[in-house]
């Protein structure tokens, strides 16, 4: 199964477990890089990275940065952050 990288408008082919192609992976910041990479690999096996709020909102940050170096403006939120706001609301639910 390939997938594609995940940064706005890229076409290039990524391996399985990998976020972004090589030049764009470049670009994220070496923190979000192991925000990501750490938050992956502890959660990787059940699929539970998908709900750690910590690697949304880095995934999310990574394509907007990324986005932004690229001179891209209008895009609509990722998936990434998507599921980051629905985790948020879903962790304010169950705080009350």
């Amino acid at each position: 199964m390939s997938r594609t990288c995940d940064a706005i408008g890229c076409k290039a082919a990524t391996a399985p477990g990998k976020f972004m192609c090589l030049k764009h992976w470049r670009l994220v910041p070496l923190f979000t890089q192991r925000v990501i990479n750490e938050c992956f690999r502890a959660g990787k096996n059940g699929m539970t990275f998908l709900r750690d709020l910590d690697y949304l909102e880095a995934c999310s940050s990574a394509i907007d940065i990324v986005a932004g170096l690229e001179g891209w403006r209008d895009y609509s939120e990722s998936a990434y952050g998507r599921l980051a706001r629905l985790q948020r609301e879903r962790m304010k639910q169950a705080a009350v």
